[in-house]
C-alpha cells in the first residue's frame, strides 16, 4: 500500500479559504469563488518562486549585476529566470507593490501585473502557458466587479500575506494545498463536484489496481501516464506520486492529459505548474480533438463522463476518429465507451511492454446494447483480445453528484501468465464506511483498510466470497433467431392460407404435369384468367420451402399484355419468429430442444457479450413466514416499547434493510 506522506496543509489552506469566506462573501456566489481563488493562489505561488530565484541570482551574480545598467540587469535576471524556472514577470510589480501603490490605481496596476507574466516558449508561435491559464481561469472578467465593490485591494492584501515560499512550501506540499482547496470548493458546490473531482480513495484504489508496484523501474526510466478527461489533474498526480513513493522515486514520470472545460483545464494547468511537473495537458474535446494523435502511453487512468449524450458532436467525432472508433460506436445517448476505445488506441504494443488502463464506468457498459450492437461489439473486442483483466464493483454514494453504482475496469494488453484467458470480478459494494457528514450524494467513503482488502483480493486472484474468476467465453452468448410452428389447443399444427408465386421456369419440378399442360400454362395468347388443378410434388424445393403438406394445388393463370403471372393459394404452417439467448458454451441444438417446446427452425444468430455482474454475486435470502411478520406488526400497534423496538429491527432486517 501507499506510504502516506505526513504533510500538514491545514494552515495554508485555511488562510486561503478564509479569504474566500471573509472577502468574497455576499458579493460573489460560492460557485464563483474558485474563479478568483485558484488563479490568485497560482499568482502568489509563482511570485514567491520568482522572488526566491531572484534572490539566488542576485546573490550568485552580485558583482556582475552591480556593474550593469538597470535595463541590462533586468534583462539578465529575466534570462536567468527563464533558464531556471521557465517563466518571469516583467510588469515591474509584485503583489506587495500593488498594495503599496494604493487602492486608487489598483485595477489598472493589477491588469498590468497579470499581463506581465510570461512563460518560456520552445517556439515563437507557441502559446504562452501562463497567460492561457490566467485567461481561462476567468479572473479577468471579475476584476471590474472586485474593484467596483472595493474588495480587489483586500484580496491582493490578503494574498500578499499568505506564505507560499518554496523554502517552506515544497512543490509536493503546494500540490496538496491546491488539492485541498479543490476538495473544499467541490464539497461546498457539491452539485457540480463530480464533474471534475474524483474522491481520493477511489483514485488511490485505481492506482493500486494497476499493479505498478510489481514492476522494477530503473533510475531515470521513462514512464508515461495519460488521462483523456483529466479534470483538475488529481488522477495524474496521484499516480505519479504512487510510482515515486512505492516503486522508484528516481523514475522519469511524465504526465499527459486533456480536458474540455476551460476553467477546469486552467485549474489543472495551474496545479501542475505549481508542482513543477513534467506535464503536457491539452485544452479541447478528446473525442474529436485528440491532443496526442501519435502518442502511446504506459499507464492510463480516467473517470470520464457517463450518461452524457454525444449526438451533437457525432459527425465531428467520426470525421476525426483516425481509427479509434471504427470498431463500433455506442448509442449516442451515452459516450463513455468512446473514451475506453480512445484509451485502448493509446496502448503500446505488447512487444514493447504493453499498457494498462484503469477507468471508472457506471453499470451501462456492462450489459447495454444488443448482440451485434455497438456496446456489445466493443465488449467483444475488449474481451476476445484478452484485454479485460478485472472489474471492481464499488459501493454506491461515493461520488458528490451521483449515488448510482460505479465500476472500475482494469484493461491490460500485457496480462501475467496466470491471468491470460481469465477475467476477475470483485464485488466490493459492501466495503464502505459512512461519512459523518454527507457531501451532496457522497454519503460513504472507502477507508484505507477496505482499500487494502480490495487490492489484496485483486492480487490473490482466487475464487472466494468477493471474487470470481471467469473464462472469456463465460460472458459470450448467441442471440439465435428461430421460427416456431404454432399449435392449436389440442396440440395440432395450425395452418393458414398463403398466396405464393409459382415460378414459370420450375413448373416441371413443382407440378405433376405433362409437357402439354405446362405449355398451356405458359401460353400468353389467352388473356382470360384461368385456374388449373395439379398434383403437387411434395419433395420439390417449392413444397419444402413453404412447409406445405398440400397434395394438390390450384394454379391461377393471369396475362397482362406480355406479362404472365402464375400464383396459387396453399396451406402453410402458422409461423412465429422468436429469439433465444443461449450461453456460448452451451450446445445450441441441445439447448433449444430442451428449452423450446414447439417445433423450431434455426434461421440465424449473432454473437454478443455482456457482463451480468449483479447476477453473478446474487445471494438468495428466503422470505420470512407471513405469520411472523404479522405478529411483529401487532406488537408495534400495541405500543409495547420493548417489543416494538425489537419487532421494528427484525422487520427491517427481514425486509433486507440495514438498521
Amino acid at each position: 500500500m501507499t506510504k502516506k506522506r505526513d504533510i500538514d496543509v491545514s494552515k495554508e489552506a485555511g488562510l486561503i479559504w478564509q479569504v474566500a469566506n471573509d472577502v468574497l462573501r455576499d458579493i460573489f456566489q460560492r460557485t464563483e469563488y474558485p474563479d478568483i481563488i485558484y488563479p490568485m493562489v497560482l499568482i502568489r505561488r509563482l511570485e514567491c518562486v520568482l522572488q526566491s530565484e531572484i534572490k539566488e541570482i542576485e546573490k550568485k551574480f552580485d558583482d556582475g549585476i552591480s556593474r550593469m545598467t538597470e535595463n541590462a540587469a533586468a534583462q539578465f535576471i529575466n534570462d536567468q529566470l527563464f533558464s531556471r524556472v521557465g517563466f518571469t514577470n516583467n510588469s515591474g510589480f509584485t503583489l506587495q507593490g500593488l498594495k503599496d501603490e494604493g487602492e486608487k490605481s489598483i485595477k489598472n496596476n493589477f491588469i498590468s501585473y497579470l499581463n506581465g507574466f510570461q512563460s518560456k516558449k520552445a517556439k515563437k508561435e507557441d502559446k504562452d502557458k501562463i497567460q492561457d491559464v490566467i485567461k481561462f481561469s476567468g479572473i479577468r472578467k471579475h476584476v471590474d466587479k472586485l474593484n467596483t465593490n472595493h474588495i480587489l485591494y483586500s484580496v491582493i492584501e490578503e494574498f500578499t500575506n499568505i506564505p507560499l515560499e518554496p523554502e517552506t512550501v515544497s512543490n509536493i506540499k503546494m500540490g496538496y494545498i491546491f488539492e485541498e482547496l479543490v476538495r473544499r470548493f467541490s464539497e461546498a458546490n457539491n452539485s457540480e463536484a463530480g464533474e471534475h473531482y474524483t474522491p481520493r480513495e477511489v483514485i488511490d484504489l485505481m492506482t493500486h489496481l494497476l499493479d505498478i508496484d510489481q514492476r522494477k523501474l530503473k533510475d531515470g526510466e521513462l514512464i508515461t501516464i495519460y488521462d483523456p478527461a483529466c479534470g483538475t489533474g488529481g488522477m495524474l498526480t496521484a499516480l505519479k506520486e504512487f510510482i515515486e513513493v512505492n516503486v522508484n522515486e528516481k523514475a522519469n514520470v511524465r504526465l499527459y492529459g486533456q480536458e474540455v472545460n476551460d476553467k477546469t483545464w486552467s485549474i489543472c494547468e495551474a496545479d501542475l505548474m505549481i508542482k513543477g511537473e513534467d506535464a503536457k495537458v491539452v485544452n479541447g474535446d478528446t473525442l474529436f480533438e485528440d491532443g496526442f494523435p501519435n502518442e502511446k502511453f504506459d499507464y492510463m487512468i480516467s473517470n470520464p463522463p457517463y450518461g452524457k449524450s454525444w449526438s451533437k458532436i457525432k459527425k465531428k467525432v467520426m470525421a476525426n476518429s483516425n481509427g479509434r472508433f471504427e470498431i463500433a460506436q455506442p448509442r449516442t445517448s451515452d459516450g463513455q465507451l468512446l473514451f475506453t476505445l480512445h484509451m485502448i488506441s493509446k496502448m503500446k504494443d505488447p512487444k514493447k511492454g504493453g499498457s494498462a488502463i484503469a477507468i471508472v464506468h457506471n453499470g451501462s457498459p456492462l450489459f447495454s446494447g444488443d448482440a451485434g450492437g455497438g456496446e456489445s461489439t466493443i465488449r467483444q473486442h475488449i474481451i476476445e483480445n484478452d484485454m479485460l483483466e478485472t472489474i471492481v464493483a464499488l459501493p454506491t454514494n461515493l461520488f458528490y453528484n451521483t449515488g448510482i453504482a460505479t465500476y472500475i475496469w482494469i484493461i491490460r494488453n500485457n496480462k501475467t501468465a496466470e491471468r491470460k484467458g481469465k477475467i476477475q470480478l470483485i464485488n466490493a459494494i459492501d466495503f464502505w464506511t459512512p461519512m459523518k457528514k454527507s457531501l451532496g450524494d457522497k454519503r460513504r467513503f472507502i477507508a484505507d483498510p477496505d482499500v487494502e482488502k480490495i487490492v489484496q483480493i485483486h492480487k490473490d486472484f482466487q475464487k472466494e466470497e468477493y471474487s470470481k474468476i471467469f473464462d472469456l467465453d463465460d460472458f459470450a452468448y448467441r442471440k439465435v433467431t428461430i421460427e416456431l410452428e404454432e399449435l392449436d389447443e389440442e396440440g395440432n399444427q395450425l395452418f393458414e392460407k398463403k398466396e405464393v408465386t409459382v415460378a414459370q421456369n420450375a413448373l416441371a419440378q413443382i407440378l405433376k404435369a405433362t409437357p402439354a399442360q405446362i405449355k398451356v400454362l405458359k401460353d400468353k395468347k389467352n388473356t382470360k384468367q384461368e385456374i388449373f388443378s395439379f398434383e403437387l410434388k411434395i419433395d420439390s424445393d417449392f413444397a419444402i420451402k413453404n412447409r406445405t403438406k398440400d397434395k394438390e394445388i390450384e394454379v391461377i393463370k393471369a396475362v397482362d399484355g406480355n406479362k404472365l403471372k402464375l400464383t396459387a393459394f396453399i396451406n402453410v404452417p402458422v409461423i412465429v419468429r422468436d429469439t433465444e439467448i443461449i450461453p456460448w458454451k452451451e450446445d445450441m441444438t441441445r439447448w433449444l430442444n430442451k428449452e423450446v417446446e414447439k417445433k423450431w427452425t434455426y434461421m440465424d444468430e449473432k454473437k454478443g457479450y455482456e457482463i451480468p455482474f449483479t447476477r453473478e454475486f446474487y445471494v438468495y435470502h428466503p422470505l420470512r413466514q407471513l405469520e411472523t411478520v404479522l405478529d411483529e406488526f401487532k406488537n408495534l400497534e400495541r405500543g409495547n416499547k420493548e417489543e416494538g423496538v425489537i419487532g421494528n429491527v427484525e422487520l427491517l432486517n427481514g425486509l433486507g434493510l440495514k438498521l
